[in-house]
């Protein structure tokens, strides 16, 4: 998917508030990871890709702004934009925080990379690569092979066109920009053939970094099971998820006010690395806020509009359903291994109950719906688990059912 920045002057160009709306929940929700990871490891490159992000954003939402309205012609129809603008609205949110956990980066906290690693572990790092004039043709596929190693390319930028996701077939220019993600080993062999030297790990003694590095984990994934929750409310127009939203969005203010104390504490952080500290707890706990505006519309009794089911079934983080057979009844979660093949699962229905984070030890039963989530590259094996016009067909009919028991 490619994507034009734009410049300081706005120009109105029509574009479907459906490719709009998606765009900027694939972006919001990279810009998550990237902002934590930036944190992480102190990679002002990284923050500086945040930055970029955030100035798309800025614009999709005045487009779609300007888009939606043009497009209400009746009460009806408003009402249900109401649910486009929250979401909109909260997409934005998320991606200004993101972007204010990354400016401290620049500004305030340096955590040590080889630190991080030792307590965040080497499973999942993140870098940015300058693609040299000596690799300009190259598709992605040719240069896994050349490495030797497969990693994720979250982000190809060039100039100021974004492409997210890019397929192996991708050819790179030139002066492309890269975030790319895998294990330290592997992330670190890969940039060493773009001539990106990233150096070996040290053991690390500053052990005061400790207590943000845990907050900055408590954060990432209380953050990103709040929005995630958030949209599986919206899809499945569940007032119960929606609550279960709310009551996230709570634990993080007391969360906040913990980690607050702890910061604080810590004698061996100076001034400067208590405040940067805190600033990124706050703006980790505005994305729980923006995760419970998005539920909103729906607590107050409006239907979302139809086009969110397609954004949320079709962006590069899906979600959607499958249905428990005969065959997997009595079987637990992990028995089911959807994890280890990259599929989430966020909450389970069972008629008119709903599990919500289901420990992995939980028994499901036939007739369960599985509400998961999974990248756009794993369609595929969706696909054989529950065919696409059967997914379609249980979402209606969750739809329906929990939009019947709110009226």
């Amino acid at each position: 998917m490619g994507a034009d920045d734009t410049s300081n002057e706005f120009e109105y160009k029509p574009r479907p508030v459906k490719a709009i709306l998606k765009e900027m929940k694939n972006l919001s929700e990279l810009m998550i990871d990237l902002a934590y990871y930036s944190a992480l490891y102190g990679d002002v490159q990284l923050a500086e890709e945040v930055f970029k992000l955030e100035k798309r954003i800025d614009f999709l939402q005045m487009l779609l702004s300007m888009q939606a309205a043009l497009a209400t012609r009746s009460r009806s129809a408003a009402e249900k934009i109401v649910s486009i603008y929250a979401i909109a609205t909260a997409a934005n949110r998320v991606s200004d925080a993101a972007a204010d956990i990354a400016r401290m980066t620049v500004k305030k906290i340096k955590i040590p990379r080889d630190f991080a690693l030792t307590v965040y572990g080497e499973e999942d790092f993140v870098a940015t690569i300058k693609v040299p004039k000596e690799l300009n043709g190259k598709s992605l596929a040719e240069l896994f092979s050349e490495t030797g190693v497969v990693v994720d390319v979250l982000i190809a930028r060039r100039g100021t066109k974004i492409y997210l996701e890019p397929p192996e077939n991708f050819r790179l220019r030139s002066g492309d920009i890269l975030v790319v993600r895998g294990t330290f080993s592997n992330v670190r062999q890969f940039s060493k053939y773009f001539g990106v030297n990233i150096t070996d790990r040290e053991e690390v003694l500053e052990k005061k970094y400790k207590p943000i590095v845990n907050m900055l984990l408590s954060f990432k994934r209380i953050s990103r099971v709040c929005v995630d929750l958030a949209y599986v409310a919206v899809l499945t127009r569940s007032e119960d998820i929606a609550k279960k939203v709310q009551e996230l969005e709570e634990y993080t203010d007391l969360l906040l006010d913990q980690v607050s104390e702890e910061i604080f504490r810590e004698k061996d952080l100076t001034l400067k690395e208590r405040l940067g500290g805190l600033w990124i707890a706050i703006a980790s706990e505005d994305i729980a806020d923006a995760a419970a505006e998005m539920v909103e519309p729906l607590l107050k009794g409006l239907e979302p509009h139809p086009l969110l089911t397609d954004i949320i079934g079709k962006a590069d983080e899906r979600i959607s359903v499958i249905e428990i057979d005969e065959k997997d009844h009595g079987r637990t979660l992990n028995q089911l291994k959807y994890s280890e093949k990259g599929i989430k699962i966020l909450a389970v229905k069972r008629r008119d109950e709903w599990y919500v984070l289901p420990r992995e030890d939980f028994e499901v039963c036939k007739g369960d719906i599985l509400i998961i989530k999974y990248s756009a590259e794993l369609e595929p094996l969706v696909e054989q688990l529950e065919h696409e016009e059967d997914r379609e067909e249980i979402i209606e009919e969750i739809q329906e059912a929990e939009w019947e028991e709110e009226e």
